[in-house]
């Protein structure tokens, strides 16, 4: 009995020495590391929508546009933005809940 306690020890610390290790990478994270993959996952995205034949919907001079293979576009919505002076008035916190209606 004692090899299967210790066994159960012996994966909860492992778990427990990679969560430390995790909060200790996202502690000392470089500023732009979550744009950098974000970045390159849109671009290999793109590529691949590319290679494949599809259509890419990007977002263009303020509006979603559909970009076929043959390098016509299709303008899908225009995009509304929203000052920054609005959202600092807002006055969000880390956990806020914010609710969003749906336009009819």
């Amino acid at each position: 009995m004692a090899g299967k306690h210790s066994r159960a020890k012996y994966f909860q610390n492992r778990r427990r020495d990679r969560v430390s290790k995790l909060l200790d990478f996202e502690a000392n994270m470089p500023a732009d590391f979550l744009n950098n993959i974000g970045r390159q996952a849109a671009s290999n995205a793109i590529n691949e929508n590319r290679a494949l034949n599809l259509p890419i919907t990007i977002v263009r001079d303020g509006w979603v546009v559909m970009e076929m293979p043959d390098g016509t576009t299709k303008k899908l919505s225009q995009v509304h933005t929203i000052q920054q002076e609005q959202f600092r008035k807002m006055n969000l916190v880390k956990g806020a809940v914010i609710h969003v209606r749906r336009k009819n």
